[in-house]
């Protein structure tokens, strides 16, 4: 008697797409935003956006799409919905069955079909939901409970304290479309891909993980019928369950995807049986055999039946529709029809004898379809008895396993290299290290990190555009693969910044043969879009174990051991040491309580005169800054004016001492002294992070000191670097009477032309000319050609650093207008400066 349920099960599956077809489609243009096209799908609750043009679909964005993006250096605001949709879209038309919908869902990996007419127009969706919905009653009353279709991987779990982006990426990384939220590890709630839907058209990623999540957890027993758990995801229009064991834990969670794919796999189930159950009598009723005709016919897997020759007697649709190949032409042949020539003799022998022992085998294999493409399969052999005919039959099932490996091959390379430049990521890097290490550890063998990072790289993104820099960097990459030893490793861990692994070090002469091939390998030009470019690098080194036992170290001491390389110079290298470690902690330490220096009072200044040399008259001072740090005392300011200004300090801190030198200097002119001026140095800072001129007036303006008795002195290197910068706010200063002078003349690289550009009153020959004099012919000359270039020039001239009185004798003879140095006095705090100008 036949089964009335597998008529309406047969019933289901003659049905096609026009019947269940959504034609009430969300769509929106390509030029649509992320954002207005996620709030297109969120206004209308549904889980994917049409992209269409000229009425012909073009894309489609889904909630699955959502979990593929890096949200850090995306705006949703901006961004085209172009740039991110899925093409081509998967179509299939209205007349076609659920029989092929579903084959393509379960070929391609898809939750969605674009339903088109004739003319290729849009004329609805389908979505694996609405299979699992429109599946006859009957057949969920035979289904089993829902703890039959439970993931054997147990959910993804993160804490409601975790970051929002740290949730979307467990959900990428554990290639799912939900992930539980808990509480003292407890689930609380779930995150979904229709939730980071939500997010995004809401602008909400940047919110708590607790405040976005989907709450309350929908709770199931494991002991409920599936017709009953589609029903509760219908009611509540949801796509997950959670299910809980006899105990009340949590012990998975379904969806209407594992609904869909249990529906699939009782086909295959079905016959999986017929065909391991050797003793079965294949000489049923009709019913049985129309049955089991139905179930292969039905089955999204190819399946084949040869006989115990190998030739084929009988192939499904599905067999078809993977392989290429009609029934046909399939029938009569050998399976070697689909070989792909990837698998050797020895491959198939060893299938051959799994199948004489076992009586069954699976794997995976390349074969050929009928166009010649060669794709992946999963492939399970079983050995059918045929009773009735006394024969042995070999029963195949196989599905096309393409698109998982191309997803896997995606994740993974997501997952561990660098977009741009196909380096080896961070994650990779580690990954590799800690191998390394444990190695190294195993062996009594040393390995080596090496931290590189390009020399003002950041000029070129700024000037040319960072197109021009990321092929400028695809190009670095390429060259410091050609400088490693084979099984280095070198990784790009973002901008800039490149490091390489280098293993089975005994000892650093092979570090020094690759330094020296890198900056081999830099030396030559970079030709990039027109523009000829020459590019150095600092490298710095940390040696395991010497520097390090552990990542995190070995990483911090490279790294450090980098910026001394760059702190020497640029284009040079270092290895690190535990001496650099020790200063380098000093350093920091000294760092932190600059930070704090100015508002506890510990900076002063001290004050040295500046004498006229034909009389000895002393006609101004020169504030010099002074720390006292609570912990070391006085700081030279050699040393800690590098670092304030290394931490963007300086400008603050100049602001402080122009405001204090000419408070002190118009005291002394209330006290009778008005014809004393008082120079200032100044940081190139306080040029470019500062208004300089603001800072000036409004120490003038508080102090009360006329602006002709404030000197400004700056630096030659400071004018030669930031000329554009220093000529409007020091000629803006000139025009209210205030003087400029250049400090340390001589020192740098500065031309007549550009003396000639700058708004100069004095110049200041550096100390280190003077110390030679008289002793040094060469000294004397130049001093006395600076003295008559600068009177020439119109300019005053200033000697720093006289200690003999050989020397002022000298500077007297040649015409040098004012000098000052411990000949007359060292720099005195300003009562010591105020009883000298008494007397």
């Amino acid at each position: 008697m036949d089964d009335p349920n597998d008529q309406s099960l047969t019933g289901s599956i003659k049905r096609d797409v026009r019947s269940i077809v959504q034609h009430n489609v969300v769509t929106c243009p390509p030029d649509f935003s992320l954002q207005q096209a996620t709030r297109e799908m969120f206004d209308n609750h549904c889980s994917s956006v049409v992209i269409v043009e000229d009425g012909r679909p073009i894309g489609i964005w889904t909630e699955a799409d959502a979990l593929k993006i890096n949200y850090d250096h995306l705006n949703q605001a901006t961004t085209l919905i172009h740039e991110l949709m899925s093409t081509p879209v998967s179509t299939i038309a209205l007349d076609a069955s659920l029989d092929e919908a579903t084959c393509l869902f379960r070929r391609n990996g898809l939750r969605h079909l674009v339903v088109i007419d004739e003319a290729e127009k849009l004329s609805g969706i389908i979505t694996q939901s609405d299979v699992v919905i429109h599946q006859d009653v009957a057949y969920f009353l035979r289904m089993s409970e829902v703890s039959t279709i439970l993931p054997q991987q147990q959910p993804t779990q993160v804490d409601q304290l975790s970051s929002l982006p740290d949730a979307i990426s467990a959900m990428r990384a554990s290639q799912t479309d939900c992930i539980l939220v808990t509480v003292n590890e407890q689930p609380v709630g779930m995150l979904t891909e229709r939730d980071v839907v939500r997010l995004i058209a809401l602008d909400q990623l940047h919110r708590p993980l607790y405040e976005v999540m989907s709450t309350p957890l929908i709770s199931v027993s494991e002991n409920m019928s599936l017709l009953s758990a589609r029903a509760l995801m219908e009611r509540r229009h949801i796509r997950h369950l959670c299910v809980t064991c006899a105990d009340d834990c949590v012990c998975g969670v379904v969806s209407f995807a594992d609904v869909l794919a249990n529906i699939e796999q009782a086909y295959v189930n079905r016959l999986r049986d017929a065909l391991n159950n050797r003793t079965a009598d294949l000489a049923q009723s009709e019913n049985s055999l129309n049955m089991a005709k139905a179930l292969i016919d039905a089955s999204m897997d190819g399946i084949m039946v040869t006989d115990e020759n190998g030739i084929i007697l009988s192939v499904n649709p599905a067999f078809t529709i993977l392989t290429g190949y009609s029934e046909r032409e399939a029938l009569g042949q050998r399976p070697s029809l689909l070989s792909s020539g990837k698998q050797g003799p020895d491959f198939y022998q060893n299938l051959w004898a799994a199948l004489k022992k076992n009586g069954s085998w699976q794997g995976e294999i390349w074969n050929r379809r009928k166009n010649g493409e060669v794709y992946p399969e999963w492939l399970t052999i079983t050995v059918v008895h045929d009773a009735r005919n006394k024969r042995r039959l070999y029963a195949a099932i196989f599905s096309d396993i393409t698109e998982r490996k191309k997803s896997e091959a995606i994740i993974e390379n997501l997952a561990y290299y660098d977009p741009l430049t196909k380096l080896p990521n961070r994650q990779l890097l580690f990954d590799r290290l800690d191998v390394a290490m444990a190695t190294a550890h195993r062996m009594k063998q040393g390995l080596a990190l090496l931290f590189i990072d390009l020399d003002l790289f950041k000029r070129i993104n700024d000037t040319l555009g960072h197109s021009v820099g990321d092929e400028v960097l695809c190009e670095v990459a390429d060259r410091l693969r050609r400088c490693i030893r084979e099984g280095d490793t070198v990784s790009r861990i973002g901008g800039d910044e490149m490091i390489i692994l280098m293993t089975e070090m005994e000892h650093t002469d092979s570090i020094h043969r690759v330094v020296q091939r890198i900056f081999r390998a830099l030396e030559e030009s970079i030709n990039v879009a027109g523009h000829e470019l020459h590019l150095t690098a600092s490298l710095g080194c940390s040696i395991y174990p010497e520097d390090g036992t552990d990542r995190d170290t070995l990483l911090k001491h490279a790294d450090t051991a980098m910026y001394r390389a760059k702190s020497n110079g640029r284009n040079s290298f270092q290895l690190y040491s535990a001496d650099m470690n020790r200063t380098s902690m000093q350093r920091l330490s000294l760092e932190s309580r600059l930070h704090t220096a100015l508002s506890n009072n510990e900076l002063f200044l001290q004050y040295q005169p500046k004498l006229e040399l034909g009389s000895n008259r002393i006609v101004g001072m020169e504030a010099l800054l002074r720390w006292n740090d609570r912990e070391q005392g006085v700081i030279p300011p050699d040393q800690f004016i590098p670092v304030a200004e290394e931490l963007g300090l300086i400008g603050k801190i100049g602001a402080w001492a122009l405001e204090e030198a000419c408070r002190q200097c118009k005291e002394w002119h209330d006290a009778g002294y008005a014809d004393l001026h008082m120079s200032v140095n100044v940081s190139p800072q306080q040029f470019t992070r500062r208004d300089l001129a603001d800072d000036v007036e409004q120490a003038l303006g508080n102090s009360g000191l006329p602006p002709a008795k404030l000197d400004l002195e700056i630096t030659e290197s400071c004018a030669i670097q930031n000329i554009d910068d220093v000529l409007e706010p020091l000629n803006r200063l000139r025009q209210q009477g205030i003087t400029v002078s250049m400090d340390d003349f001589g020192t740098g690289y500065s031309s007549l032309s550009m003396l000639s550009q700058l708004p100069l009153d004095q110049l200041k020959v550096d100390r280190s000319f003077i110390s030679g004099i008289p002793e040094r012919s060469q000294d004397q000359e130049l001093v006395s050609t600076m003295v008559l270039m600068a009177h020439n020039l119109g300019l005053n001239v200033v000697a720093e650093g006289i200690e003999t009185d050989k020397q002022h004798q000298y500077l007297q003879q040649i015409g040098c207008d004012q000098g000052q140095g411990f000949l007359f006095n060292r720099p005195l705090p300003p009562e010591d400066i105020s009883k000298l100008l008494i007397h």
